[in-house]
């Protein structure tokens, strides 16, 4: 048994009425989710909270004369959260008596396992192997983690979750092909990727019919797809690697859905959450019949994610000597740290350069930082640089990869200059 599992679980089969404090992304809500479920199935009254972050803005939400269970929350405000079950896989301030935390495993909370994992590892050892695998994968696609490490893969080694190999890009269930190689951007293909013309070109030449998706093909045509697909790629200077590996399909959830597909549903959660309503999602993990009103969000969604994009592209970046800055007021603070991501990764802005995007929230600042592999390699870590920048004038912390702060209104500029000096430092290790 992994150390810290038996003290969490020990300490939920003694809490009558449990409340879970989730996140409201992927990650977030799986974990929720799995907590909840499993709490249900050991006999616990148990109630669920999602929030958007664990910070001054929020405090006054929590329950706190409750028996609080967070996840993906609660490590980075030991403070408050000392005295409850903590399932997390931030960076931890200081162990706890009931924390259960990636970084205290041996694993890194950035890149091995999120909440959602470890939170399958508590439920596995409470109420054994179950559907609850399918959501695990799911927060570990949504927190853009692969699950290689044992633990991890725990999750994956079930009937619940069938492992695949082939293309990486997003659609591989739900859009048709033409669709797919439009928006594939994480490698961007060039004279492909958006230019929708082209795509079904490519397929009429392949004798592909374009009305079908990428599991809908067999494998002799999915092969030759791959093999002309890289080769394309390939003579337009394409990492051809970066193209192919391993994702996961849910077998237990319905066909021709985002639900099949690990990564699809992650978006699909996310869209729920990113647009208040994060029990929904909740509820679809559950098995509720909620999806054709996730859906509706997910159209919503995808639009906003879109007009963010195009303004992104209309007013450009501002760059600063070790980071570049979008600011907008009129994309929503929940979603603005993923339009900057997919124009970072789409290479929309300087791909050499953390993304910074800053949005109004109530009475402060939104800040969401992105990054890239090869920025971590060089030394990148935006929850350090963000908590530093953020110390006295507001809250920050996350993954080095991705991590976010709130700031008083009136100490932007100050957070701004502070940020490029800790990135600078950054730099200069």
């Amino acid at each position: 048994m992994v150390s810290g599992i038996s003290i969490i679980s020990n300490r939920l089969k003694e809490i009558e009425a449990p409340v879970v404090v989730c996140h409201i992304d992927a990650d977030g809500l799986t974990s929720g989710a799995i907590m909840v479920k499993t709490l249900k199935q050991i006999g616990k009254d148990v109630e669920v909270l999602p929030i958007k972050q664990l910070d001054s803005s929020t405090k006054e939400m929590i329950p706190w004369d409750r028996d609080l269970v967070f996840v993906d929350l609660g490590s980075g405000q030991i403070d408050w959260t000392q005295d409850h079950v903590i399932i997390d896989h931030h960076i931890p301030i200081r162990e706890t008596k009931y924390q259960f935390n990636a970084h205290y495993i041996g694993l890194n909370g950035s890149r091995d396992i999120s909440a959602s994992g470890l939170s399958y590892l508590v439920s596995r050892d409470l109420i054994g192997d179950s559907e609850l695998a399918g959501p695990a994968v799911v927060g570990m696609m949504g927190d853009q983690m692969h699950p290689k490490k044992k633990l991890a893969r725990l999750a994956v080694n079930t009937k619940h979750v069938t492992a695949m190999k082939g293309l990486t890009y997003f659609g591989r269930e739900t859009r048709v092909l033409p669709v797919m190689l439009q928006y594939a951007s994480d490698p961007f293909i060039p004279g492909m990727s958006g230019e929708i013309d082209n795509c079904y070109e490519f397929l009429k030449k392949l004798n592909i019919d374009p009305k079908l998706s990428y599991h809908d093909l067999s494998e002799k045509l999915r092969s030759n797809l791959i093999e002309e697909l890289i080769k394309l790629a390939s003579s337009r200077g394409v990492a051809v690697h970066n193209m192919l590996g391993e994702y996961f399909i849910l077998p237990d959830w319905p066909k021709k859905t985002e639900m099949r597909d690990a990564s699809e549903f992650s978006t699909l959660l996310n869209a729920c959450g990113r647009h208040n309503n994060p029990k929904l999602g909740i509820d679809l993990i559950l098995g509720k019949n909620v999806y054709d009103e996730a859906k509706k969000l997910l159209r919503i969604h995808r639009s906003l994610l879109r007009r963010g994009l195009d303004e992104l592209e209309s007013t450009g970046v501002k760059d600063y000597q070790n980071f570049q800055l979008f600011t907008s007021e009129n994309i929503k603070p929940t979603i603005i740290g993923i339009v900057a991501g997919i124009a970072l990764s789409a290479r929309l802005v300087d791909p050499f350069k953390p993304i910074i995007a800053v949005s109004p929230d109530q009475d402060g600042w939104k800040i969401s930082g992105r990054g890239t592999l090869e920025l971590i390699e060089q030394g990148l870590n935006l929850s350090e640089a963000l908590k530093i920048a953020s110390k006295g004038i507001g809250d920050g912390g996350g993954h080095d990869i991705a991590a976010g702060a709130f700031i008083s209104s009136e100490h932007l500029d100050t957070f701004l200059k502070r940020l490029d000096q800790a990135l600078g430092q950054q730099r200069a290790l």
